[in-house]
């Protein structure tokens, strides 16, 4: 599934939802302003005087630029008022809904389980860990994910899916949670919230003044003597049929964007998990049970949600998920017919032997003990020889197969991520807990191994955060050593969802200090600016929201793709003659290999700002060349691997993994 098609694809989607938003504004500006002439016709004492004009063209131009302005000003701006609420990333989002945030020192077996899941998806993908909630009131079978980016993502579940799913249907729900996540999604379901709002927002206006109207005669009744009134009342009536009609096309344009998008997250959870059973076991489940939502936003965000979050409508023409039988065809083919049978006998079958058992027999929800104990009985994938790859720095494999896993994953992704995972030790598992304990983690990634420059660090460290502080950071860098330069990302991945929860100050003080850290030796190593890259682009700043492709061409950023270039050909130590090479690759000219003096990180880092505004089909041919350029011999560093991972993070493209995944070229 080519992840940039399918960015593309979404920024199509939304340029096609704002056209059609665009006509329905009109349509209903065109109404209002009919309605401000009906208006001004009725109060007008002069409007039959001249019986030779029409009575439209008998009312003044300001009346019609009053309604114009006024129906613009409510529906823009009821629209850009929703969307700037829910871009404030998927935790506003989560919290909105009133789910609670899922920590890492979380004892309940259930909940563990699905922090597990998202860790291993996350770090598959090559994103930072989403945060992850629990609506803890849902008993419903349901999730959604949110954010304006990958890098900005929570995903939420309910309940319900947490008592009634096995580990490979949590998973495939997951995985299709995580396509939304990859493929621009999150984006445009915002977006079709704010269009609709906007839109709503005429209704609700229409509504207030017919309750105006309606009251003023006293106990909700009209008094007719009370002509004011009834005008009134019939012109909010208006409006709140315009909003209605206005919200009917609206929610038929949001249904048939996200029907579409279902089908298409269905099939890279199957992609990604290579378990199709999984995630039709999970829809299966919905249709046995319910998806439905009882909280008040459960309609606004319908959309958002795995399965259907409302009761079914009148001839389905709001649905915005389309049939669960229809999904588990899609996603199992000729073995659906089969697999629903199969599951129905075996209802049958439970059913009866819950019978057997009486009131008392275990037919609900299972056990979380009972989870915890099937879960850990699950066989795992074989244990990592971290000290067979001790001195193997790289890895064989090809640029196409490189640029072919973005946002792609696969199972081979997750075994190398849950097999990382497992290696970490105690000591680190139980810091991601907290926000000081993942500070500690973030700054032991960066602290020497020893000598001066450690000595140095650890002061830096105790004079800005304490001497508790630098005493775990120092204790978490002895224990991540023996894990080698892999452990390096998954590491910095699992702190950066803690980090975020830092106020705007402490953040800033920490990204200074991290700054400060990699300059103690008065130079800066590739990894070291590969971490403080990642963590200024993931938490340095606000949340960013929409950033608008500037660029449709790589003609307009040939001077930062040569900075690029250049840093990567001096980072692996490419023949410096493959420069114009890979400037011709990309059909650019006019520009010069940089000299190493010549890169400093500011420069760098303004660089990637403005290559993160390519268009999203521009940017595989740049991340192509890069790594064409990288990859000359076949072969990735760590450090290599990390450079490339940093620039697609400053990309938003999610680039999984690539020491351990990655098939070796042919020969």
């Amino acid at each position: 599934m080519d992840f940039f098609a399918q960015q593309d694809q979404a920024r199509r989607n939304t340029t096609l939802m704002v056209f059609l938003f665009v006509l329905a504004v009109v349509a209903i500006v065109l109404a209002v302003d009919l309605l401000a002439a009906a208006a001004w016709l009725a109060v007008s004492k002069d409007t039959m005087l001249s019986r030779r004009a029409s009575l439209l063209g008998q009312v003044p131009a300001p009346v019609y630029w009053g309604g114009t302005l006024a129906a613009l000003a409510v529906i823009v701006g009821g629209t850009l008022y929703r969307i700037m609420q829910l871009s404030k990333g998927g935790v506003a989002v989560a919290r909105m809904v009133g789910a609670r945030w899922l920590k890492r020192d979380s004892q309940d077996p259930l909940e563990r389980r699905l922090l597990n899941i998202v860790e291993e998806m996350a770090i598959a993908s090559g994103i930072t860990v989403p945060a992850v909630f629990v609506m803890d009131g849902e008993r419903g079978i349901n999730a959604f994910a949110a954010g304006f980016s990958p890098n900005e993502a929570a995903v939420t579940v309910t309940r319900g899916a947490l008592e009634h799913l096995d580990r490979d249907q949590l998973q495939g729900v997951i995985g299709h949670e995580f396509s939304h996540i990859l493929n621009g999604d999150m984006r445009l379901n915002v977006r079709l919230i704010g269009v609709i709002a906007g839109i709503v927002l005429i209704g609700s206006i229409g509504k207030f003044l017919m309750n105006m109207g309606r009251g003023s005669g006293g106990g909700g009744r009209f008094v007719t003597n009370r002509r004011g009134d009834v005008r009134l009342f019939a012109a909010g009536l208006a409006l709140w049929l315009l909003g209605a009609v206005g919200v009917f096309f609206g929610q038929l344009i949001k249904a048939a964007v996200s029907r579409q998008r279902e089908y298409l997250a269905d099939a890279a959870s199957v992609q990604f998990t290579r378990n199709p059973e999984g995630i039709a076991g999970a829809l299966y489940e919905i249709g046995q049970t319910s998806g439905v939502i009882s909280n008040r936003y459960a309609e606004e965000l319908s959309h958002m949600y795995f399965g259907a979050s409302v009761a079914r409508t009148i001839f389905g023409l709001f649905e915005t998920h389309p049939p669960i039988e229809d999904r588990i065809r899609r996603v199992l083919g000729n073995r659906a017919l089969l697999f629903l049978r199969s599951r129905a006998r075996a209802a049958m079958s439970a059913g009866s032997e819950a019978s057997g058992q009486g009131l008392g027999g275990a037919a609900g929800a299972p056990e979380a003990a009972a989870v915890a104990a099937v879960d850990a009985a699950r066989p795992g994938p074989s244990a990592m020889d971290w000290g067979r790859r001790a001195g193997d720095e790289t890895v064989t494999t090809t640029a196409a197969a490189v640029l072919a896993s973005v946002g792609s994953p696969t199972t081979g992704h997750i075994d190398y991520a849950r097999r990382m995972l497992d290696s970490l030790p105690e000591a680190m598992r139980e810091a991601m807990g907290s926000a000081d304990g993942a500070r500690c983690a973030l700054l032991g990634l960066l602290v020497a191994a020893g000598g001066e420059t450690r000595d140095r660090q650890a002061a830096m460290i105790r004079e800005t955060e304490g001497d508790a502080i630098a005493a775990q950071a120092l204790a978490l860098e002895r224990a991540l050593k023996p894990l080698g330069a892999r452990a390096r990302l998954p590491v910095l991945e699992l702190a950066i969802p803690m980090l975020r929860e830092l106020e705007r100050p402490e953040r800033d003080r920490l990204l200074q200090l991290l700054k400060d850290l990699i300059e103690a030796d008065r130079r800066v190593t590739v990894s070291e600016f590969v971490l403080v890259t990642i963590c200024r682009h993931q938490f340095g700043g606000r949340v960013r929201g929409a950033r608008r492709a500037r660029h449709r061409t790589v003609t307009s950023v040939s001077n930062e793709i040569a900075i690029i270039v250049s840093l990567l050909i001096h980072a692996g130590r490419t023949p410096p003659d493959s420069f114009g090479g890979a400037m011709r690759r990309l059909g650019l000219s006019g520009q010069a290999l940089r000299q190493p003096a010549q890169l400093d990180v500011g420069l760098v880092e303004a660089a990637l700002k403005e290559l993160e505004l390519l268009a999203p089909l521009a940017k595989p041919t740049v991340i192509k060349a890069c790594l064409a350029v990288i990859m000359m011999d076949d072969k990735l560093s760590v450090a290599e691997a990390e450079l490339m991972r940093a620039i697609c993070a400053a990309l938003d493209t999610p680039l999984p993994p690539i020491l351990e995944t990655l098939e070796p070229v042919a020969t």
